[in-house]
């Protein structure tokens, strides 16, 4: 079994958090609809937390080549476009 580099370890760190604020949008748990966030991190976080979780995935892959860095580029990949595919969703789903 390789190695993992410390830089795949933050990437799924930082996909886990992002599942976390996703869930935490659908549950309230912390309730994020009284303050003025409002869905903001429903729409923009996860691509957020994308972004930084790509870059760091992408320099793991070249430090150890791992099938989970290939994996967290893949859903890091989605999570980037989860704005937009919530979008036509919902459109398809609720119609408006």
């Amino acid at each position: 079994m390789k190695k993992e580099s410390i830089f795949t370890k933050c990437s799924l760190g930082i996909l886990i958090v992002s599942f976390l604020v996703l869930i935490n949008e659908f549950i309230q748990l912390i309730p994020t609809q009284a303050t003025r966030l409002e869905g903001f991190l429903l729409y923009l976080g996860p691509s957020i937390f994308a972004i930084i979780g790509g870059i760091l995935s992408i320099i793991g892959l070249i430090k150890h080549k791992t099938k989970l860095g290939l994996f967290l580029i893949a859903i890091n990949f989605i999570l980037l476009f989860w704005p937009i595919i919530l979008w036509y969703v919902g459109t398809l789903i609720w119609g408006v």
